[in-house]
């Protein structure tokens, strides 16, 4: 199936921002899903006017990236949101605002339809803004599967009609043919070098965007390995691992039981940074209402070893935890992290889990993200 042709609509000075909203979406492109556009795409020679109505045009997927520079932006106003909301009005293209800032968009003509982050809380006032990212890749993503089911439901177009030959007409029965015949040829389409040019453009600009992902993945990593006081991640280890995780088929969803959830930010950045959707719940109550509620689901569970609450004869939180999981006759992985760093307490440790059910524990972000990986690759 074709890729989702997608249309940034933005004011320039939310450049930046555009640019980390197309960084969180390189894993669709990378897929194949999505093909993204907007203006800084436009390549030498091509009439700039020309190839944004072309595009504005024939986009599956429009996206509102609202500002107030946005808002205040004659151009965007008189020709893109204009085409933008004439398109999702008729029905051939879907229309979704993105909240860059906080803005007034009480009165503005596409408030009507659904925008994202999650209740339009504007991204720049996320604590974390790849998890802010993570959201509107995430509500991005079920748009364009909504997409592509529509266009593989949708019935064939019905073939062309041959030309009419008028009284006058002197062609040969043969010449309707031969035209029809030098118009199907493949790839055969205006300025098909120029398409080349920026097909070529884009894939380097995907290769960078992933590149740059798992960089800031491994940084996330390595912060987090000093603040528990260990040696920095391997790089090597830490691309295989973000590989391994960029490269599933599906976003994936984790819910994280720790009673002080800021002490891993570091480690949920890093999630985040590969479009992982972390949720988090405080204790083993919590964590359960949580797993039965949500539904979505979840693919793996994440808990600590020890919480303020409640053991019912369990020697921690988090065996008790487990063992409410194993009762159930579905339940993901489940990866301790823990802070018991001793080699012969940590062995034990690790025996009780294994026995009681858990995919794994980890001490350190790298071996965190190992056995995640290898969770979910399980799951």
């Amino acid at each position: 199936m074709e890729p989702v042709d997608l249309f940034y609509s933005y004011a320039h000075e939310d450049e930046k921002l555009r640019d980390e909203l197309d960084g969180h979406l390189a894993l669709l492109r990378r897929k194949g899903v999505i093909r993204p556009w907007h203006d800084r795409s436009i390549v030498p020679g091509q009439q700039w006017d020309q190839a944004l109505d072309d595009r504005l045009a024939a986009a599956d997927l429009i996206l509102l990236l609202v500002s107030m520079d946005f808002l205040n932006s004659d151009y965007i106003w008189g020709k893109e949101l204009a085409t933008a909301m004439a398109r999702a009005e008729r029905g051939d293209a879907s229309v979704v605002p993105v909240l860059l800032r906080a803005v007034d968009i009480e009165d503005a003509p596409f408030v009507h339809l659904q925008g994202l982050p999650t209740d339009l809380r504007p991204v720049t006032s996320w604590p974390n803004r790849d998890e802010a990212w993570t959201d509107v890749a995430k509500g991005i993503r079920r748009t364009v599967e909504s997409i592509r089911q529509r266009a593989a439901s949708a019935p064939p177009p019905p073939p062309a009609a041959p030309p009419v030959q008028g009284p006058g007409d002197t062609a040969t029965a043969t010449a309707p043919d031969q035209s029809i015949e030098f118009a199907a040829e493949p790839g055969i389409e205006p300025f098909e070098p120029v398409r080349k040019l920026a097909d070529t453009r884009l894939e380097a600009h995907t290769d960078a965007l992933v590149r740059r992902m798992i960089g800031g993945f491994a940084n996330e990593l390595s912060v987090a390995a000093r603040m528990r006081g260990m040696g920095a991640v391997d790089s090597a280890e830490a691309e295989d691992a973000a590989l391994a995780l960029i490269d599933m088929p599906e976003q994936k969803r984790v819910l994280w039981v720790d009673d002080k959830p800021e002490r891993n930010r570091h480690e949920i950045a890093a999630l985040a940074k590969l479009q992982i959707e972390v949720v988090a719940a405080r204790s083993t109550e919590e964590a359960l209402a949580r797993l039965d509620d949500d539904q979505e689901g979840f693919d793996l569970v994440l808990s600590d070893w020890s919480r303020p609450e409640a053991l019912d004869g369990m020697p921690s939180a988090g065996l008790k935890l487990l063992r409410a999981l194993a009762l159930r006759p579905r339940r993901p992985p489940v990866i301790f992290y823990h802070g018991e760093f001793n080699d012969t307490r940590r062995a034990a440790r690790r025996e009780m889990l294994l026995h009681a059910g858990a995919f794994g524990e980890a001490v350190g972000p790298g071996e965190l993200l190992a056995l995640v990986s290898a969770a979910l690759q399980s799951a």
